[in-house]
């Protein structure tokens, strides 16, 4: 019986790690994207987003985001056949791994 709980315990686990959203990863990606950007050329990220704080570091990871997406959306479009031979598929999880691959 006590193998029987933890089974389910441990299927419940790996359940709860796998449901964490796709997002993080992308937004962890981002962010250090823009973290980075900020720090090399902060003149420019000051004019572009207009501040050096968390509220233009937010608008960076959006507009990072926005912009990740849009290229890959257009190479799933117009690249059909290398999208899905190098992302395994044309669905949504192919095109997160997309911008994961854009944001690194």
């Amino acid at each position: 019986m006590k193998k029987l709980a933890a089974s389910v315990l441990a299927v419940g686990a790996i359940a709860a790690i796998g449901a964490a959203p796709a997002s993080a990863g992308v937004d962890r990606l981002a962010k250090q994207d823009c973290l980075q950007e900020r720090s090399e050329d902060p003149l420019e990220f000051e004019a572009r987003f207009g501040g050096m704080g968390e509220a233009a570091v937010s608008r960076c990871v959006r507009v990072t985001k926005r912009e990740a997406k849009a290229d890959c959306k257009q190479e799933r479009r117009f690249e059909t056949a290398e999208f899905e031979l190098e992302y395994g598929g044309t669905d949504k999880a192919a095109l997160n791994r997309c911008i994961k691959d854009e944001l690194r």
